[in-house]
């Protein structure tokens, strides 16, 4: 096999066959005789190489990242990365061969966004190579990124909103605070999955069919509204309802706090100090796994003055 130099219009390609029969036709993108001499040489010991040691011998990061977005793969933050490691054999490539091309794609950002536009997009190329078999798995540690600290709040929160919201946004936040559910759960649910004093949630983030206990004070509040586009709650999208929710916030003195904080880690949190076990948690707000409940979800309430009040009594008697 020898690839040859053709010329079309001052611009060279290369033409010929390779070693396992397939054609090659490929435009070298140079006018250069020397320069287009170099990628002939170059493109002949690769194809070289990939039939003698097979793809994973010769496969750079960026012809896999370019693979894996002809798969389908996420292509929204491969750029950046890619571009630090172009070139470099896939096998070639270390941990932290791939956190310094992370932190030079993104010099100035914080962790979390150096792990989820560089770090992140690196390893699903990586996967998706070594499942082709171009090379072994390797493991890479993203930066570390402090927890931000929740807080969850008691009904005293919600009754200080409450005058300040409109009767279905009340009536969606204390939805989230009571059932433990996500936003969008309560969102999209419809009138025909609500009865009984429950509401079906027929797919949640986990995927499982799930139903929500309400509470009398709920159904009431529920029955009370009209719903809207098809929603129990009438919000279609989730950004439609935080700015009513921040101009609340700012009215009734409070700390804005979202949804989430609100509604599913004060839902943990409450049923924390009522005396349930992480485990219990997790099944009634649809956990999966008991680890994330306790790491993530309960916060006690004032722990340390509870504390003191624990050894007072003891010191009493």
């Amino acid at each position: 096999m020898r690839l040859q130099i053709k010329w079309v219009n001052g611009w060279a390609q290369l033409h010929g066959t390779g070693p396992d029969g397939r054609r090659v036709r490929r435009a070298l993108k140079t006018k250069d005789p020397r320069r287009a001499e170099e990628l002939r040489a170059a493109a002949e010991s690769r194809l070289w190489q990939a039939d003698l040691y097979g793809a994973g011998a010769v496969v750079t990061f960026d012809e896999c990242a370019l693979k894996y977005a002809e798969d389908g793969g996420e292509v929204r933050y491969l750029v950046a990365i890619t571009e630090q490691l172009t070139g470099v054999k896939l096998r070639d490539i270390t941990p932290s061969m791939v956190r310094d091309a992370a932190r030079k794609a993104y010099p100035t950002a914080a962790n979390s966004t150096v792990n989820r536009q560089a770090i992140t997009p690196a390893r699903a190329v990586i996967n998706y190579g070594h499942a082709q078999g171009w090379c072994g798995a390797i493991k890479v540690k993203g930066f570390s990124v402090p927890k931000p600290k929740r807080r969850a709040v008691d009904r005293a929160y919600l009754d200080a909103l409450r005058p300040h919201l409109p009767p279905r946004l009340f009536a969606l936040m204390l939805f989230l605070h009571q059932t433990g559910r996500r936003v969008t759960e309560g969102l999209e649910l419809t009138p025909e999955q609500v009865s009984g004093g429950r509401a079906f949630i027929p797919e949640t983030k986990n995927g499982d069919a799930a139903w929500a206990h309400l509470t009398p004070e709920l159904q009431d509040l529920i029955a009370e509204i009209d719903p809207r586009h098809g929603r129990v709650f009438g919000y279609v999208k989730r950004s439609s309802l935080y700015p009513t929710l921040r101009r609340a916030c700012k009215k009734a003195g409070v700390e804005y706090l979202g949804t989430h904080q609100v509604g599913r880690h004060s839902f943990a949190s409450t049923l924390q100090e009522a005396g349930w076990d992480a485990k219990a948690i997790a099944e009634a707000g649809g956990w999966k796994t008991t680890r994330m409940v306790s790491e993530t979800y309960m916060h006690p309430v004032e722990p340390q003055a509870r504390a003191a009040a624990v050894f007072g009594k003891k010191t009493k008697g």
